[in-house]
C-alpha cells in the first residue's frame, strides 16, 4: 500500500507518498537467490520508510542509502527507494537534492502518479509553480482519482493566483477524499481569494468538524470572518488557531483587529501590546493600538502611535487615522492638514476621501463635504461610512456605477461595480448592499424575494441566480442572500438548488439550517432568542385568611375577602 505524509504551512497541505511499503509484493516474484539479495534491500529500505514515518529523516536516508548500495537491485526497488529518499531531503528543507532523487526515480519508472507529486511538491517549495502544475498533470492523467494530486495541484494554482483553477482542483480533491480536512481547507481559501466569503465559512466549518486540530481552518475561517464583520467569531477562530503558536505574530494581529472590530478593547490592547513586545520595530500593532486609544478616548496616546508610524514610515493610512483621531479632540484644523497630507499621499484611498469628508463636516463645509464623500464611493463603492454620512447630510447617495443588469424585482436590482463584483440594490433599503457571491460563469439574476414575519420579522431572502457549473452537463445554480433588514447586512449566502438537486432548509424559530445537495449543514442564527419570561413572586397566601386592614366596604373590599 501508498503511505500519505503530509506536509502542512500555513496556506495549506501539501501530500507526498511513501513508497517503500508496495516493496515485499515485487519481490516476490523474484527467483530465490536474487530474492535474498532483494530481501537486504527491501531490510534496508524498510528501516529507512519506519524512520521517514517517525520523522528522522536523516536515519532514513543513511539506510536508504545502504540500501542503494546493495548490487542487482531492480529499477522497481531503485525507483521506489530514490523516490522515499527525495521525501526525507525535502523534509529536510534540501529541495533540490530531492528533486534530483526524484527525477531519478522517473528515470527508471516513468508511470508512477506519486512521484510525479512528489517532485511536484518539492518544485512548488522552490517557487517553480508553473512547473509544479505540470507534474501534478502528470500524475492526475496517470491516476485521474489522484486526490493527493488534484488538492496539490490546487496549492499550485493558488500560488499562481489562479484562484478559479485551484477551486476546481480543490473540489474535485474535496470529493475523492471525503474524510479529509485538507481540500475543504484549500477550497475554502479559494472561495474567500475570490471574495466568496460565505461559501468559505461552509467550507471551513465543515473541515473543523472533520479535523478539529487543523489550526489552518480555524485561521483562514477567521479571515473570512474577518472579511464580513462577524468580528466575534472571528476573535474565537484566531483564538483556537493560535493555540499551536501562541507567538505567531500574524494571528495575534489578526486576533487584535477582530477584538477592535469586536469592541473588545482590553483583550485587543493585550494582544498589540504582546505583538510590540515580541517585535519593536513592527509598525502595524502601533497602528492598531493607535486606533484602539482612538476608539476609548485616549486621544493624546493615539497620537503618539500614530506619530511614531508617520515618523518611522509616512503613509496615508497613518495621516488619515490621525486625522480622524485629531478631529475626535477636537482638533479640526490640525486634523485638516493630516487630512489633506493623506489624500496626496494615497490618491486612490477611499478611507482618507471618507475622512476628509468628516473634517470638513466638522468645520461646516458642507459642500466640501460632500464632494469627499461622494469622491470615496467612487473609489470604493462598498465604502458604508461614507454612504451614511451622504444619507445624514440628507444627501442622494450615488448610484453604483453601471446599469442594472436585468429588470427590477420587487425592486431589487443588480449591478457590478468593480468587474466580477456584484451586488444588489433597492430602493426602499438605501443602507443595504447585499454582496451576491456567484459560483458559476455568468452574471447573477434576481429570481424572488420574500420577508419573514413572526420571531423572523426584518429577515429577508434574495433568491438569485449565481451562475451556470459547467462539466459533463451544464447545472443551474441558485442561491439564497439571507438578508437582516434591522441590521442592514448579509447573514448568509446559502446554497438553493445545483441543477435539480435541492438543498434542504430547516427552519427553526430563530434559525435555520441549510443542508447542500453534497450533505454539508450550515446553521445561521437569524435573531437572538428572547429570555423566558421570569416569574413573578406573590406574597398571597390562598390557605390563610387575609387580615382586612380598614373598613369601608364595596367592590374593592368584597375582591379580598
Amino acid at each position: 500500500m501508498l503511505r500519505l505524509v503530509s506536509h502542512t504551512p500555513r496556506s495549506g497541505a501539501c501530500f507526498v507518498v511513501c513508497l517503500t511499503a508496495c516493496l515485499a509484493a515485487a519481490t516476490l516474484a523474484l527467483p530465490a537467490a536474487a530474492r535474498a539479495k532483494e530481501d537486504v534491500t527491501l531490510l534496508r529500505a524498510r528501516e529507512g520508510a519506519a524512520a521517514l514515518m517517525r520523522g528522522q529523516y536523516d536515519k532514513a536516508i543513511a539506510s536508504l542509502n545502504l540500501a542503494l548500495e546493495q548490487p542487482e537491485i531492480s529499477d522497481f526497488v531503485k525507483a521506489s527507494i530514490f523516490s522515499d529518499r527525495g521525501i526525507a531531503k525535502w523534509r529536510l528543507g534540501d529541495s533540490k537534492a530531492a528533486i534530483e532523487d526524484f527525477n531519478e526515480s522517473i528515470t527508471l519508472s516513468p508511470e508512477n502518479a506519486s512521484v510525479y507529486n512528489n517532485r511536484g511538491n518539492a518544485l512548488l517549495q522552490l517557487g517553480h509553480a508553473e512547473e509544479a502544475v505540470k507534474d501534478f498533470d502528470r500524475a492526475v492523467a496517470l491516476s485521474p482519482n489522484y486526490g493527493v494530486a488534484f488538492n496539490n495541484r490546487g496549492n499550485a494554482h493558488v500560488a499562481l493566483n489562479e484562484y478559479d483553477s485551484a477551486f476546481q482542483d480543490f473540489r474535485k480533491a474535496v470529493q475523492l477524499m471525503s474524510t479529509s480536512a485538507v481540500p475543504l481547507n484549500g477550497r475554502g481559501q479559494s472561495h474567500a481569494a475570490l471574495k466568496r466569503y460565505h461559501a468559505a465559512i461552509r467550507d471551513l466549518t465543515k473541515a473543523v468538524e472533520v479535523d478539529a486540530s487543523c489550526r489552518a481552518c480555524y485561521a483562514n475561517r477567521g479571515k473570512a470572518y474577518l472579511a464580513i464583520e462577524s468580528y466575534d467569531k472571528a476573535a474565537s477562530d484566531f483564538t483556537q488557531a493560535l493555540l499551536g503558536s501562541p507567538d505567531d505574530q500574524e494571528l495575534l494581529l489578526l486576533r487584535a483587529k477582530a477584538y477592535l472590530g469586536a469592541r473588545q478593547y482590553g483583550p485587543a490592547r493585550k494582544d498589540l501590546d504582546k505583538l510590540i513586545a515580541l517585535d519593536p520595530e513592527g509598525l502595524e500593532p502601533y497602528l492598531e493600538r493607535g486606533k484602539l486609544f482612538t476608539a476609548i478616548g485616549r486621544y493624546d496616546d493615539a497620537i503618539k502611535d500614530l506619530t511614531y508610524v508617520i515618523e518611522k514610515k509616512p503613509s496615508g493610512e497613518a495621516y488619515a487615522l490621525r486625522a480622524e483621531t485629531k478631529l475626535k479632540d477636537k482638533q479640526p484644523d490640525e486634523a485638516l492638514t493630516d487630512a489633506l497630507q493623506a489624500a496626496s499621499m494615497d490618491t486612490e484611498s477611499a478611507f482618507a476621501s471618507r475622512v476628509r469628508g468628516d473634517v470638513y463636516r466638522a468645520l461646516e463645509r458642507n459642500d466640501d463635504a460632500i464632494r469627499a464623500y461622494r469622491t470615496a464611493l467612487k473609489k470604493d463603492p462598498f465604502q458604508d461610512a461614507a454612504r451614511e454620512a451622504l444619507l445624514a447630510l440628507d444627501e442622494e447617495v450615488p448610484p453604483a456605477e453601471g446599469a442594472p443588469l436585468g429588470p427590477p424585482v420587487s425592486g431589487w436590482i443588480v449591478k457590478e461595480p468593480e468587474p466580477s463584483r456584484f451586488v444588489a440594490l433597492n430602493p426602499k433599503y438605501p443602507a443595504i448592499r447585499a454582496q451576491l457571491e456567484m459560483f458559476g460563469s455568468g452574471k447573477p439574476k434576481i429570481l424572488e424575494w420574500s420577508e419573514l414575519d413572526d420571531a423572523k420579522n426584518g429577515i429577508g431572502l434574495l433568491r438569485y441566480h449565481a451562475g451556470e457549473l459547467t462539466g459533463e452537463s451544464s447545472s443551474e445554480l441558485v442561491y439564497v442572500a439571507i438578508v437582516d433588514l434591522w441590521g442592514k447586512k448579509v447573514l448568509a449566502v446559502e446554497p438553493y438548488s445545483w441543477g435539480s438537486n435541492s438543498a434542504d432548509w430547516e427552519w427553526s424559530r430563530y434559525a435555520v439550517a441549510v443542508t447542500d445537495p453534497e450533505g454539508n449543514t450550515n446553521r445561521i442564527q437569524l435573531r437572538k432568542p428572547k429570555p423566558p419570561p421570569q416569574p413573578t413572586t406573590s406574597t398571597y397566601q390562598p390557605n390563610r385568611p387575609q387580615q382586612r386592614r380598614g373598613g369601608g366596604g364595596g367592590l374593592f373590599d368584597f375582591l379580598f375577602r
